[in-house]
């Protein structure tokens, strides 16, 4: 079913006029004696010329990631691993909260991490991110490969992938392990004694790669003193099509607590503005979905909206990659689209918790880290994972960022139209590999 959408573009266009002028002098002659005077050259004023235009930079299109054989393969995987990881965290979501994962910002975080694990801890790892039966030779291929290309997947999209570990210079580290994190991952590695001055080198990282929207991953009183392997993800771009901020109202939210509130709303109001644009939509009896690129359409925001009468619990089971890969091969003409303008920040506090649940054998914290030193590493050491999230949307586009951090401790420390007007699943997807860079659930009311 198409309905028709317009947006009206208007153009002006100023001309320049040029001016010509010239001027002569005749003397008469004299009585006494001739004398000729010779005519002054016209005077021609040098034509205006106008200064050039600035125009918009010229964009190379989108460079969809070339990925073939097993690492295609291992690309499946990891998308399933994605949607498993956040579908695990939802289930175990027992307070108000709006989660927001970035499950690249993990893969990443966890495949630099399973180099440095002993061989059996090593199997169980890739188990569990579903990647059994691949050597850690071939899932480092792929993370170079994938890291590489999709960094440069769009010019007219900010996207940074950085790496780095900190580690207790009391201890000697593995030298392959060390050129695997550098050469592979691109990764700064460094010892550091671990004291106030390390922690706040490790935080002050975390900002910087993350433009500041992530200034502090180890909070206060939270001190690592064996090591702290890091990730961070920066995003940024406009939309394809802005949303006109005179469009924007204060519109109501049914929440999932049962109240309704109104919320600043964006809208696209195709059939009053006439714009050509169309939209990436799929609708079934379970929910209504979108996808709305960003310039270049090699980045995507996707969500899926609950049919009335269904939750996002119902939903959740149902969407997968193959999901997400349906949902972009179909545009379609819409009558509206109305979504939330928000700003989320998200601290996964039960991130090992989230993993563990994805296999039962894995046992996180006790992760045998051996095979990254070459000194003996304590008895007691424990291992833990956290990660911070942030995604805003407005008129313009969007901007998100994530920080993972893998550390050792010795000890635990305690840590149609479619209208988004009900809680929903939103994230955030690089369209030729399918990879949902952020993945994210809205519509509980939360203090902040």
């Amino acid at each position: 079913m198409k309905r028709k959408i317009h947006i009206i573009f208007t153009m002006s266009l100023c001309l320049a006029t040029l001016g010509f002028t010239s001027c002569e002098n005749d003397e008469p002659q004299l009585p006494v004696q001739e004398e000729i005077v010779p005519e002054e050259e016209p005077k021609v004023e040098e034509p205006k010329v106008e200064e050039p235009k600035s125009e918009e930079p010229q964009s190379r299109g989108a460079i969809p990631i070339s990925l073939e054989g097993k690492q295609s393969a291992i690309n499946d995987k990891l998308n399933d691993f994605a949607w498993r990881l956040f579908s695990e965290a939802y289930a175990q979501k027992t307070e108000p909260a709006n989660i927001l994962l970035s499950p690249l910002s993990l893969e990443i975080a966890l495949a630099m991490f399973q180099n440095g694990l002993v061989p059996e801890d090593q199997l169980k790892m890739l188990k569990t991110m579903g990647l059994e039966g691949y050597t850690t030779d071939e899932v480092n291929a792929y993370f170079k490969t994938m890291v590489e290309g999709i960094v440069e997947a769009d010019d007219m999209a900010t996207l940074e992938i950085a790496n780095a570990l900190w580690y207790q210079d009391d201890y000697k580290i593995n030298a392959d392990f060390q050129q695997t994190l550098e050469d592979g991952f691109d990764a700064k590695v460094q010892d550091a004694p671990f004291d106030n001055a390390t922690i706040d080198a490790i935080n002050q990282w975390c900002a910087e790669k993350t433009h500041d929207l992530i200034t502090e991953i180890l909070p206060p009183g939270f001190y690592p003193d064996v090591f702290a392997l890091l990730n961070a993800v920066y995003f940024k771009a406009g939309w394809e099509v802005h949303f006109k901020e005179e469009n924007t109202k204060e519109l109501p939210f049914n929440f999932a607590d049962g109240t309704t509130e109104n919320i600043s709303m964006m809208q696209k109001l195709p059939l009053m503005e006439d714009s050509g644009e169309s939209f990436y939509y799929l609708e079934n009896t379970d929910y209504q979905a979108i996808a709305l690129p960003f310039k270049n359409d090699a980045f995507k925001w996707f969500a899926f909206l609950p049919q009335e009468g269904k939750s996002v619990a119902d939903i959740l089971p149902l969407i997968s990659s193959e999901t997400l890969d349906n949902l972009t091969m179909y545009k379609s003409d819409l009558s509206g689209v109305t979504i939330p303008k928000y700003d989320i920040n998200y601290t996964v506090g039960n991130l090992v918790s989230i993993i563990d649940a994805l296999n039962p054998d894995l046992h996180f914290y006790s992760l045998n880290f051996q095979g990254a030193f070459e000194t003996q590493l304590p008895p007691d050491l424990v291992i833990n994972a956290l990660q911070k999230t942030c995604f805003k949307i407005d008129e313009e586009g969007a901007e998100a960022a994530a920080v993972t951090a893998i550390v050792g401790v010795t000890s635990v420390p305690i840590l149609s139209s479619i209208t988004f007007n009900r809680p929903f699943i939103y994230g955030l997807m690089e369209t030729s590999s399918g990879c949902p860079l952020f993945i994210g659930y809205y519509g509980d009311k939360t203090k902040e």
